[in-house]
C-alpha cells in the first residue's frame, strides 16, 4: 500500500464503516480475509462474502467438488454409506480450523462415536502423501467473469508440509499440523511435474468456488502420483507467525515491459492462449 502511495482501512464490516464516514473517505477495492458479514461500502469486494461461505462449510465445498469432478478424497454424507472396505476413514465437522474437528475411523464403532461428537461428513483416508498450500490469485482479465476456469488463476506461492519436530513424527498421528512438529517450508526437491499436478488441482478447486484467491491445501499421493483437494482456505496464512505468506503477496515483482515478441508469437497469438518461454532461467526462478 506504501508503495502504491494509496490509502488503506481495515476492520471488521461495522469498524470499516465506521472509519469511512469519520474520514469521509470512498473505497474503490476491498480485500475481504473470510469476512462472511455484510460489507456495505459500494467498493469492489475480492472474495465476496458468498464466496467465503462456499469455503468455510467444508461439507458444501466437498459437495462441490465431487459434482465438478475436482480430484479430492472419496466423500461419504453419513455413516450407512460407508463400506467396509472404505476404511479407514476421516470424519470432518462442517466448519474446522487447524485440525479441530478431527476424527481418524478404522471401524465402524469409529465412525458412529464421530458422528454422535460432531462429524458431518466422511472422506476416504489416503496413505503416504506429501501435503502442499498453494496461494492463487484471479488473473486480472477474468475478475468479472462469471464462470471461471482453472486457467484463470495464477500461482504465487506453493509450500509443502515438511517435519520439524524433534526425533521422527508419530507414525499413529494422521494429521500433519503445526502442533504436531509439521511446517509450511518450500517444495524439497520435488520433480517440477508433480508440483505442476498439485497447482493444476488447486486451480480447479478455487475456480469451483468462485474466489478471487485462497490458499488450497493438496494432498500428493506418493503411490498412485495423484493429487486429492482438500479445502480452500479463505483466510490464507495470515494468523501464522511461521508464515512469509503476507510478504509474498505484498512484494512482488511486476514487468511493465518485458521488451519485443519472441519469434512466432503475435497479439492474436497471445489472445488465443498461445505461449512460449523467452527465458528459461527466470521462468523458473519466478514461477512461484
Amino acid at each position: 500500500a506504501s508503495r502504491l502511495k494509496v490509502p488503506v482501512l481495515g476492520g471488521y464490516p461495522t469498524r470499516l464503516q465506521a472509519l469511512l464516514a469519520k474520514s469521509g473517505r470512498n473505497l474503490k477495492h476491498i480485500v475481504n480475509l473470510g469476512c462472511t458479514a455484510e460489507i456495505a461500502t459500494g467498493a469492489s469486494v475480492l472474495n465476496p462474502r458468498e464466496a467465503v461461505r462456499s469455503a468455510s462449510n467444508k461439507r458444501q465445498a466437498r459437495l462441490d467438488f465431487r459434482a465438478a469432478a475436482v480430484p479430492s478424497p472419496r466423500l461419504f454424507l453419513t455413516p450407512s454409506e460407508i463400506p467396509i472396505e472404505a476404511l479407514p476413514v476421516v470424519g470432518r465437522t462442517s466448519y474446522h480450523r487447524k485440525g479441530q474437528g478431527f476424527w481418524l475411523c478404522r471401524t465402524k464403532a469409529d465412525i458412529a462415536k464421530a458422528a454422535r461428537e460432531g462429524a458431518t461428513h466422511f472422506m476416504e483416508f489416503i496413505p503416504n502423501t506429501r501435503e502442499f498450500r498453494v496461494h492463487l490469485f484471479v488473473k486480472r482479465g477474468a475478475l468479472e467473469r462469471s464462470e471461471r476456469k482453472s486457467s484463470d488463476y495464477v500461482s504465487v506461492k506453493i509450500s509443502e508440509k515438511v517435519w520439524q519436530g524433534v526425533g521422527s513424527p508419530d507414525p499413529n498421528e494422521p494429521q500433519k499440523n503445526h502442533e504436531f512438529g509439521w511446517t509450511f517450508l518450500g517444495p524439497q526437491n520435488r520433480r517440477e511435474e508433480e508440483l505442476d499436478v498439485v497447482r493444476h488441482a488447486a486451480k480447479e478447486a478455487i475456480a469451483c468456488l468462485d474466489m478471487d484467491f485462497g490458499a488450497v491445501d493438496v494432498m500428493y499421493s506418493v503411490r498412485n502420483k495423484v493429487p486429492y483437494v482438500l479445502e480452500v482456505n479463505s483466510t490464507p496464512c495470515l494468523s501464522d507467525d511461521n508464515a512469509d505468506t503476507c510478504v509474498v503477496y505484498a512484494d512482488r515483482i511486476e514487468i511493465i515491459s518485458p521488451g519485443r515478441l519472441p519469434n512466432t508469437v503475435t497479439v492474436d497469438k497471445m489472445r488465443a492462449g498461445y505461449r512460449a518461454t523467452r527465458s528459461e532461467l527466470i521462468k523458473e526462478v519466478l514461477r512461484d
